[in-house]
């Protein structure tokens, strides 16, 4: 049996808070828990958990990363199967929505109590947008180098104002089928209209 480096403990060590800061995020809520908690609910000690996260904000955001990364290639996927630009477009974002719905760690950092942590964490950090742009950003440069979408727009740009729509739509409204419909009349109304060449 070979022998555990380092950087294997370090990293089981981070996957082993994280699934811990999920479990109290879930049981006390996002905005009452405490490092304290999730070092309990580790076995581990407060300086452990400190010594991989400098605070609870570190942790609740490594927790939305990880969790959006681990979906990326599946969302991809599912983006770039729908057959034309606008579907892409709009089913996209609709697919981003109602699965920020269906995350639990999702529902309650954009609910009301934890609104403020959120648009701190993910949308001033520049987080939020960044995971947005890993996913979104390769599906509209490849769009642009087709010609189905306007070359003359900065993909990033494109990814900040995708994010900003899906953060929005996800704390207004719920899954339901009736609640997307109006969300995709609105994106292709105003949304694919700004992105696609005139």
């Amino acid at each position: 049996m070979a022998a555990r480096t380092g950087t294997d403990t370090s990293t089981d060590a981070r996957t082993a808070i994280l699934a811990a800061a999920e479990e109290c995020f879930a049981r006390f809520g996002i905005a009452k828990t405490t490092m304290e908690d999730v070092a309990k609910a580790a076995a581990m000690s407060r300086a452990t958990v400190y010594r991989y996260f400098a605070d609870r904000e570190a942790l609740i955001t490594e927790s939305v990363v990880r969790r959006a990364r681990a979906n990326m290639p599946r969302a991809r996927a599912n983006i770039t199967r729908w057959p034309t630009v606008e579907e892409r477009i709009v089913e996209g974002i609709c697919q981003d929505i109602r699965k920020g719905h269906l995350d639990p760690l999702v529902t309650r950092l954009v609910s009301p109590e934890s609104m403020a942590l959120s648009i701190q964490l993910l949308s001033e950090s520049g987080r939020a947008i960044e995971l947005t742009h890993e996913l979104w950003g390769p599906i509209i440069a490849d769009e642009q180098a087709a010609g189905n979408i306007r070359a003359d727009l900065d993909p990033r740009l494109v990814s900040e104002w995708i994010s900003e729509l899906e953060i929005m739509y996800i704390s207004q409204y719920g899954t339901d089928d009736s609640a997307l419909d109006r969300v995709r009349i609105k994106l292709r109304a105003f949304v694919v209209p700004a992105l696609l060449p005139r």
